[in-house]
């Protein structure tokens, strides 16, 4: 009898842990080099970013007005997804240990801003829009059997941690 259960019970648990509409996060551009610029058009105008040539482990992230915010970043970023006034940005820290994290770009009519940088240091993550706004999710690579989400508010600037325990774990 259990046969005939485990099939629909192991597709309801595997579909239940994902989130609805997630997407899989992938650039859609191959990666610049570091003397390279990266405009980003969004709806209040574009952003220009480009590697601090001095530091050489940070962006410096410009809008049309003179307004600069800067992001910590290894390599020139790669585009993710935009949103509304907001770009997500795929930042590479240079090692091996922690190779990725993100960051949010916003530009609208309160100015430029950046959020911190942010991810548990997967490689792979998840993308959806809710209500509440964008949400990034990731393994969290500390903790197996957990998913780390963050859900960022281009409105105040601020990203909100939300740790899950996926179904199938133990």
């Amino acid at each position: 009898m259990l046969a005939k259960f485990s099939c629909p019970l192991i597709l309801a648990l595997l579909l239940g842990s994902l989130p609805a509409r997630s997407e899989p996060l992938v650039a859609d551009a191959d990666n610049l080099q570091n003397d390279e610029t990266l405009v980003i058009t969004l709806p209040a105008g574009p952003i220009e970013i480009t590697m601090d040539q001095v530091s050489a482990a940070r962006l410096i992230i410009k809008d049309g007005k003179g307004q600069t915010v800067t992001i910590d970043s290894a390599y020139m970023p790669r585009l993710l997804k935009s949103f509304h006034n907001s770009a997500l940005l795929e930042l590479n820290t240079g090692g091996n240990a922690c190779p990725i994290l993100f960051g949010w770009v916003t530009l609208d009519a309160r100015g430029l801003r950046a959020s911190e940088d942010f991810g548990t240091c997967a490689e792979d993550a998840s993308y959806e829009e809710t209500k509440d706004g964008p949400v990034v999710s990731m393994d969290d690579i500390g903790d197996p059997g957990h998913t780390v989400s963050y859900l960022y508010d281009p409105t105040s600037n601020k990203l909100t941690k939300m740790k899950t325990r996926a179904l199938h774990a133990p």
